[in-house]
């Protein structure tokens, strides 16, 4: 975990002296960003499909996801309360970041370094249920949105999309039927580069922020909650589940993950006060390269 945390430091460092240097601009951000939803992530979660389903494998993920959907549920209601005594614009923040965190761009690819491809296939099926809460309770906080159009973004998302095909594989493979090696490799190739080009991309954006920008109370208290009160709760609630040791696990350590960066973009699109938005994402980042390894060793 040290290592891992060592690494992911050194990404952001890297990403953040590209930003500095003017080699990873907004529009080249951007770009990045897109390749890893579209190409980078979708290649990772396929071939975290490529093993034999199991009963065990099975049982296991229908209950990351039964688990995942309940955790929604719990920040749903955690969001009655938790952030009352905020202006609006800053309740906005904190709700929708709250109920999405940087899973993805974060969570997926420490899960796949510290618990391997299995860990990485529960972390794929946990983000699933916060992709649906994104669309259906997240963006109409901002804005108006219609049922079709939620219902589209989610089914089109193209990480949602690659799980339903990777289960498809996972059948494939469980009958003997496997990828073209060239291709397997070549999911594996991509899918190696999650780590690098998400943890890149965000030490580019705290490059656009200087420290003094940073310092919030009500962004230090949403990241106590994000990413120490939240995941503890979990961890002890899951204990009393039939959920095994490597399901829980994943799930508390999914759950202690940052505020995203779509907390930012929204807030930019929508002029919901995207200064605080960014002390947010910034805020919470940053801390969470000390509270990820203390919610590791407090599951351990």
């Amino acid at each position: 975990m040290v290592n891992l945390q060592i690494e992911i430091f050194l990404l952001l460092l890297v990403g953040y002296f590209l930003g500095k240097k003017g080699l990873l601009n907004t529009g080249t951000r951007d770009q990045l960003t897109d390749i890893v939803v579209y190409i980078i992530l979708p290649c990772s979660i396929l071939k975290s499909f490529e093993m034999d389903l199991s009963a065990e494998v099975l049982q296991s993920t229908f209950q990351v996801l039964a688990a995942a959907l309940g955790i929604q549920l719990f920040y749903w209601f955690l969001n009655r309360f938790l952030y009352r005594r905020f202006p609006e614009d800053e309740q906005t923040a904190c709700k929708y970041s709250t109920m999405v965190t940087n899973a993805s761009f974060v969570g997926m690819p420490i899960a796949s370094a510290l618990y391997g491809q299995t860990g990485l296939l529960y972390a794929s099926i946990f983000v699933v249920p916060q992709r649906i809460f994104m669309w259906a309770y997240g963006l109409p906080m901002y804005t108006a949105v219609s049922k079709k159009e939620i219902v589209k973004k989610v089914v089109t998302h193209p990480c949602v999309f690659s799980i339903f095909l990777g289960i498809g594989i996972m059948v494939l493979y469980s009958n003997g039927i496997y990828l073209p090696k060239a291709l397997s490799d070549t999911l594996g190739a991509l899918g190696d580069c999650t780590t690098a080009l998400c943890l890149v991309v965000i030490g580019s954006v705290l490059s656009d922020l200087k420290p003094r920008e940073m310092l919030s109370v009500r962004a230090l208290l949403f990241s106590f909650y994000r990413l120490l009160l939240i995941p503890i709760l979990l961890a002890l609630i899951l204990k009393f589940t039939p959920l095994d040791e490597l399901s829980r696990q994943i799930c508390v350590l999914m759950s202690a993950m940052p505020a995203p960066t779509t907390t930012v973009i929204l807030a930019q699109k929508y002029n919901r006060n995207p200064a605080f938005a960014s002390k947010l994402m910034v805020t919470s980042t940053l801390l969470s390269l000390v509270t990820i390894p203390i919610v590791t060793m407090v599951m351990n």
